[in-house]
């Protein structure tokens, strides 16, 4: 039987969308995430920085910038033991600029 994995960076606290700042306590692609689970066999990982971006949206902002600007690498938390044993994998993360963030370059490039 095929394996998928899901791995995927979201963020939480305050985010902006229908016109406003909101506080999540689930970030929007986690919420994307759970919901394809419902729809597909998958195992997920969540890409996580060890230095996360701030809960304000606005200094997030600038600092996800800064990291895109600069080519950043953030450290990550943890990664899979292993991806090998997978015959997908998905990524699932939000547009910044119109790419990645720059925690899953890191991911990527493990």
């Amino acid at each position: 039987m095929a394996k998928t994995l899901i791995a995927f960076f979201s963020r939480a606290d305050e985010n902006y969308f229908g016109g406003a700042m909101r506080y999540v306590k689930t970030g929007n692609t986690e919420i994307v995430v759970s919901g394809m689970k419902d729809m597909i066999t998958a195992d997920s990982f969540k890409i996580e920085m060890k230095d996360p971006y701030s809960p304000v949206y606005m200094t997030c902002i600038e600092e996800a910038k800064k990291d895109l600007k600069e080519n950043a690498r953030p450290e990550l938390t943890s990664y899979p033991d292993s991806i090998d044993a997978y015959d997908t994998v998905i990524l699932a993360y939000p547009n910044y600029w119109g790419t990645m963030p720059m925690a899953v370059f890191t991911f990527l490039e493990r």
